[in-house]
C-alpha cells in the first residue's frame, strides 16, 4: 500500500516537536491558559527540549547511516518533553484529549522500533486510533470538545464525533483489509476534520493544540495525495536533506537565541518600568497624603481657628472650613463636627448636608486618636452617595472640649487624575484593610473588591513592595508590581499584560519563523533544481560509463558549464577517447598478433620443410648405401645452410623484438668505420645472392667515416635495409646505398626501384608486425619485424630513420641519420 504502510509516526513526532517547540521558544507568553500554568515557569526549557529532540530525530531519519544512538537520543529527549507536557498540561488539569493523544503517540513511536515493524510505519494506525478515540469522546462527552470546533459546529458536536468515528473506522478497516482506496478516502476526510479543529483552536489562540492538529491535518493530506515514500537516495536526496538541516534549523536556532535575548531585555525593561511606575505613583500618593495631613494639622492647631470654634464665631468657622475646600485643591469637601458628631460647619460642595455622623469610623478615630490625622476607609456620602475617603483630626478647644475637622477626597476625581505610569500599564489603588478599590485607571470602578485580589491573595501583596507574575481571569499572563503607600493603608498595584508588552518580540519571532520557513522552502526548491541538473549530468556520466567498451562509446557526454561536474564530464570524455584509442590499438594489435602468428608459423615452416626433406633424403641414401657425388653433397649442404640461416634470422628478429618490449635492447659502442662496414655488408649480400651481381651499388665519400657506434647493430641495420630492398624489388632492378657526411652527422640512403609503399602506410611502416597492403599482396617472406628493429637501432644511437615513396610501383628510399657519437655512449 506504499506510503500508507511505510509512513512513520517518527516523522509526525519530529514535525509536532518542531512546531510546538518553536511556539514555546518564540512566543512563550501565549501559553497563558489555565492548563499551562504549571509548565509556564519552564516553558522555554521545555520548548528547547522539544526542538532538540525533534531536530535530532529528524537528523537521524535523514541520515540513516549515522550511529543508532543518535536516533535513540532524539527519541529520549522528545519523549521526556512529551511526558512532562502530558502530565502538567493534560493529567493534572484533566485535559481529555491530551490524556489520549500523547500516550498513544509515545507508545506507537517506541513500537515502531520493534523488530516486527522494521521497514514499516504506524502513522496510519496512529491517526485511525486518534480519530476513533476523539469520535467516541465527542459522542459521549460533547461539552469537552466544544472549544475544539468552530462555533458554527458547536451545536452539532455529536455529528462531528460521528464523522470522526466513521472515517476512523474506514481507515482502520482499510488498513486491516489492505484496501488502499478506502484508506485514502478516510485520510482525505480526516484532513478536513482535523483542519476544523486547527482553525477552532487557532481562533482561541491555543497555539499548542493548533500545532498538534495542524500537523495531523497535514499528515492526513499527505497520506491522501502521495502514492509512494520518496526513495532516500541519489544526489537530489542528499542535497535535499543537507539543505533542510543547513537552512531551517540554524535559522530557528539563531532566531530562538535572538528571541530569548530580546525577551530578556524587554522583560528587564518592563520590570524596571513597572517598578518605576509603582514607585512614582506611590510617591505621589504619599506626598498628597502628607500635604493633606499637614493642612489639617496646621488648621486644627491654628489659634485663630480654635478661638473661633470656642467662641462660636460661625462666620469665621465657615470661612476657615470653606478655605480648605476651595483654595488648597487637595480636598473636595471639608466639614466640622462637634464632640457628639453633630455638624457644626457643613460642606459647601456636599450641598451643606447636616446631621449626626458619630457612627462614622473617621469621626470615632479622630475623636479618640489624639492629635494624629487619620485616613478613613472609602465610603459613600449621604449627599448624593459619592465615593469618598476623608482625612480627620481632633481639634482641642481646652477644658476638655473637642471638635473634629474633616477633609474629604472624592474617589471619582482621584480616578480622573492622570497616572504617572505609561498607558500600557494598568494601575490599581486599594485599601488593605478590606481590599476596597480606591482607583483603577481602565474601568474607573471604586468601592468594589480590587481586581488584583482576584488573581493574588492579599497575603502575597503584604510586603512593602514587590514584583511578580500572575494570570488574570482569562488565563493571560500579567506582570504585577506593587508597593504600599507609607503612612496609609493603601497599596498601589501596576500590572502589564505580557502579550501586549512582548508583541514586538512575538512579531519578530513570527518573522524569524516565517523567514526560516521561506528560506527552507527556497533552499529545498533550489536543492531540487540544482540536484536535478547535477543528477541529469551524473546520470549521463553513469550511462557513459555503462557504455564503455560497447559500440555506444562514440556517444560522448555533453559537458555543460564550467563547474566540477563539467570538468568531470570533460575528464570522462578524455578518458573515453583514450580508452577508445587503446581499444583500437588493442584490436589492431590483436589483428597484428594473429597475422604474426600466421606468418611466423608459415615462415618457420618454410625452412623447416626443405630441411626435413633433405635430411630424410640423406638418411634414405645412407641406409641404401648409395653415396652422393662431391658436387651433390656440396649443393645439399649449401641448401641446408641457407635454411638454417633463414631460421636463425627469424629467431634473431623475434628475440630482438622481445628485448625491445622488455627494455633489454642495449648497445655496445666503440670506435668504428662506417664506410668499411657498408662495403662488408654489400660484399656479404652479393656473395649469398649471386643472381644480384652487378645490381648492388655503393656510393661512399672518400676516406673513412669514423664514429662511436655499435658495430654489430649497425651491421644488422644495413643488412636489414638492403635485404628488405632486394626482397621487394623485381629481379634485375638495381638497389643502391649511399653513405656520406651531412651537417655533422652521417647519412645513409638505401634506395630501390621496387613495389613502393602507399602513402597511408608510411606512418605505420616501422610498427612491429605491420606490413603495407601491397607488401602483403606481394609475398616475399618475413615477419614484419625488420623495419621496427631498424628504427629501434637508429633511435638508440640518437638518430632517426624515415621512408619515402611516391607510391606503389615507384620504389622506396630509406634514409638514416646517425650522430658521430651514439647517445648511449654520451650518456
Amino acid at each position: 500500500m506504499g506510503i500508507l504502510e511505510r509512513a512513520r509516526v517518527e516523522w509526525f513526532a519530529a514535525a509536532f516537536g518542531l512546531v510546538v517547540g518553536t511556539t514555546m521558544v518564540f512566543v512563550p507568553y501565549e501559553f497563558g491558559a489555565a492548563i499551562f500554568q504549571i509548565i509556564y515557569p519552564y516553558i522555554r526549557p521545555l520548548g528547547s527540549l522539544f526542538l532538540l529532540g525533534s531536530a535530532t530525530m529528524l537528523a537521524a531519519m535523514l541520515y540513516p547511516t549515522w550511529p543508532a544512538f543518535v536516533g535513540w537520543l532524539g527519541r529520549t529527549l522528545f519523549l521526556g518533553a512529551v511526558a512532562f507536557y502530558w502530565w502538567a498540561a493534560a493529567v493534572l488539569p484533566g485535559g481529555i484529549t491530551g490524556l489520549i493523544l500523547y500516550p498513544l503517540l509515545a507508545g506507537l513511536l517506541l513500537l515502531e522500533r520493534a523488530r516486527r515493524f522494521q521497514g514499516r510505519g504506524l502513522l496510519s494506525a496512529f491517526i485511525a486510533c486518534v480519530a476513533l478515540s476523539f469520535g467516541g469522546l465527542m459522542v459521549l462527552v460533547p461539552n469537552s470538545f466544544i472549544r475544539m470546533s468552530l462555533l458554527a459546529f458547536g451545536p452539532f458536536i455529536r455529528l462531528l464525533g460521528g464523522a470522526f468515528l466513521a472515517t476512523g473506522a474506514l481507515l482502520a478497516v482499510g488498513l486491516w483489509r489492505g484496501h488502499e482506496k478506502a484508506c485514502r478516502i478516510a485520510a482525505g476526510s480526516l484532513s478536513v476534520l482535523f483542519l476544523n479543529m486547527t482553525l477552532a483552536l487557532g481562533a482561541r489562540r491555543s497555539w499548542a493544540g493548533m500545532g498538534v492538529y495542524a500537523v495531523l491535518a497535514l499528515a492526513c493530506l499527505l497520506l491522501w495525495r502521495m502514492r509512494q515514500v520518496p526513495a532516500p537516495s541519489g544526489v537530489r536526496w542528499r542535497l535535499f536533506r543537507g539543505m533542510a538541516l543547513a537552512s531551517v534549523l540554524p535559522i530557528l536556532g539563531v532566531g530562538a537565541v535572538t528571541s530569548y535575548v530580546a525577551q530578556r531585555a524587554i522583560s528587564a525593561e518592563l520590570r524596571g518600568k513597572a517598578q518605576q511606575a509603582v514607585l512614582a505613583e506611590t510617591a505621589w500618593l504619599e506626598q498628597s497624603a502628607a500635604i493633606a495631613r499637614s493642612l489639617l494639622r496646621s488648621q486644627s492647631q491654628d489659634p485663630g481657628f480654635i478661638e473661633a470654634v470656642r467662641t462660636g464665631d460661625r462666620k469665621e468657622m465657615i470661612e476657615r472650613v470653606e478655605l480648605l475646600e476651595s483654595d488648597t485643591g487637595l480636598f473636595d469637601a471639608a466639614w466640622l463636627l462637634d464632640a457628639t458628631g453633630e455638624t457644626l460647619v457643613p460642606s459647601k460642595r456636599l450641598n451643606r448636608l447636616t446631621g449626626n455622623f458619630a457612627d462614622r469610623e473617621y469621626f470615632q478615630q479622630a475623636l479618640n486618636g489624639g492629635d494624629a490625622v487619620w485616613v478613613s476607609r472609602p465610603f459613600l456620602t449621604r449627599a448624593g452617595g459619592l465615593p469618598f475617603i476623608v482625612f480627620s483630626t481632633r481639634v482641642d478647644l481646652g477644658e476638655g472640649q473637642r471638635v473634629v475637622l474633616v477633609g474629604g477626597r472624592s474617589l471619582q476625581r482621584l480616578g480622573l487624575q492622570s497616572t504617572l505610569a505609561s498607558r500600557s500599564y494598568h494601575v490599581e489603588l486599594f485599601d488593605r484593610r478590606d481590599g476596597t478599590l480606591l482607583r483603577e485607571t481602565e474601568r474607573g470602578d471604586v468601592l468594589t473588591r480590587a481586581p488584583v485580589l482576584g488573581m493574588l491573595p492579599p497575603e502575597v501583596l503584604s510586603a512593602r513592595e514587590g514584583l511578580l507574575e500572575a494570570f488574570n481571569e482569562s488565563g493571560r499572563r500579567l506582570l504585577v508590581a506593587y508597593a504600599q503607600v507609607p503612612g496609609t493603608e493603601w497599596t498601589v498595584v501596576v500590572t502589564a499584560r505580557l502579550r501586549e508588552a512582548f508583541a514586538p518580540v512575538t512579531r519578530m519571532g513570527a518573522w524569524v519563523v516565517g523567514i526560516a520557513a521561506l528560506a527552507g522552502a527556497i533552499s529545498l526548491l533550489l536543492s531540487q533544481w540544482v540536484g536535478r541538473d547535477v543528477a541529469v549530468r551524473l546520470e549521463t556520466l553513469r550511462d557513459g560509463f555503462a557504455a564503455l567498451g560497447t559500440p555506444a562509446l562514440e556517444q560522448r557526454v555533453q559537458a555543460r558549464g564550467d563547474d566540477e561536474v563539467a570538468q568531470l564530464a570533460d575528464g570522462f570524455n578524455d578518458m573515453a577517447a583514450r580508452i577508445d584509442r587503446t581499444q583500437k590499438e588493442l584490436r589492431e594489435a590483436i589483428v597484428i598478433r594473429d597475422q604474426f602468428l600466421s606468418m611466423a608459423s608459415h615462415e618457420l615452416r618454410t625452412p623447416l620443410t626443405p630441411l626435413k626433406a633433405t635430411l630424410e633424403l640423406l638418411i634414405r641414401q645412407s641406409e641404401s648405401g648409395v653415396g652422393l657425388t662431391p658436387e651433390r653433397q656440396r649443393a645439399t649442404f649449401e641448401r641446408l645452410t641457407r635454411q638454417v640461416d633463414r631460421l636463425t634470422r627469424l629467431i634473431g628478429d623475434m628475440l630482438d623484438v622481445s628485448r625491445l618490449q622488455s627494455g633489454r635492447f642495449a648497445l655496445t659502442v666503440a670506435p668504428m668505420d662506417l664506410t668499411a662496414l657498408a662495403h662488408e655488408v654489400l660484399e656479404r649480400i652479393q656473395s649469398t645472392r649471386p643472381e644480384r651481381q652487378g645490381l648492388l651499388s655503393l656510393d661512399v665519400s672518400e676516406g673513412p667515416l669514423v664514429g662511436r657506434w655499435d658495430e654489430q647493430r649497425l651491421d644488422q641495420l644495413l643488412t636489414n635495409l638492403v635485404e628488405n630492398a632486394l626482397r621487394y624489388s623485381p629481379p634485375g632492378t638495381p638497389v643502391s646505398m649511399r653513405v656520406r657526411e651531412e651537417e655533422g652527422q652521417v647519412r645513409v640512403d638505401v634506395e630501390d626501384q621496387g613495389i613502393g609503399i602507399p602513402q597511408e602506410s608510411l606512418p605505420q611502416l616501422f610498427t612491429p608486425f605491420f606490413r603495407a597492403r601491397n607488401a602483403a599482396e606481394h609475398y616475399a617472406g618475413g615477419l614484419g619485424l625488420g623495419l621496427a628493429i631498424c628504427r629501434e637501432i637508429v633511435e638508440r644511437h640518437g638518430g632517426r630513420i624515415q621512408a619515402s615513396s611516391e607510391g606503389p610501383g615507384k620504389g622506396t628510399c630509406f634514409t638514416v641519420w646517425l650522430p658521430r657519437a651514439a647517445v648511449a655512449d654520451a650518456a
